[in-house]
């Protein structure tokens, strides 16, 4: 399948889960607004969300929506179960979390549903082949990004390096 058939394959397959949810959750009105919460202006959630938006908007009569900067999938949990918004961008495991209330959401569960999987995340530690780090160990007394506070980042390196008894406190 070429490049073109995959995008219209994920555009039409997009269109129909969004069509399809909005058209329970909501009722007949003039105009649905719809929100949908996405990341960091510097990230993949914010393009992503807003060109689902732009989707929905064309191509859904009765409905227009909006894709809105936030801190990421923690801070996107917080606002579906808060109902500020219709729709999340998150990492799998993080909304996995929020939806048990377990890790980041110890105690406080959310009750979400995945509605679609747009693509895969995994998460990748890359360093100099010559460099210093060789294993994961080798971090403890360096700096690196985490990821943004509240973010789903933040949630997997902290369960990575957690997983591999590191914490914060071993990092430089």
């Amino acid at each position: 399948m070429s490049n073109t058939e995959e995008e219209k394959t994920v555009k039409h397959s997009l269109i129909g889960a969004f069509a399809a949810v909005v058209s329970l959750a909501a009722p007949a009105v003039a105009q649905q607004h719809l929100s949908i919460t996405t990341g960091g202006t510097g990230g993949v959630y914010f393009p992503m969300g807003g060109g689902i938006a732009e989707l929905i908007s064309q191509n859904l009569e009765g409905y227009s929506a909006v894709g809105e900067v936030s801190g990421g999938t923690v801070e996107n949990m917080a606002r579906i179960f808060n109902g500020d918004a219709d729709f999340a961008m998150g990492i799998a495991d993080t909304v996995s979390q929020a939806a048990s209330g377990t890790g980041a959401f110890e105690g406080r569960q959310v009750p979400v549903r995945t509605i679609a999987a747009i693509y895969a995340a995994p998460m990748q530690i890359v360093v100099l082949d010559e460099g210093p780090i060789q294993t994961l160990q080798d971090v403890k007394g360096t700096r690196f990004s985490i990821g943004a506070p509240g973010s789903g980042n933040e949630v997997n390196t902290t369960t990575v390096l957690g997983a591999n008894g590191i914490s914060f406190d071993d990092l430089g």
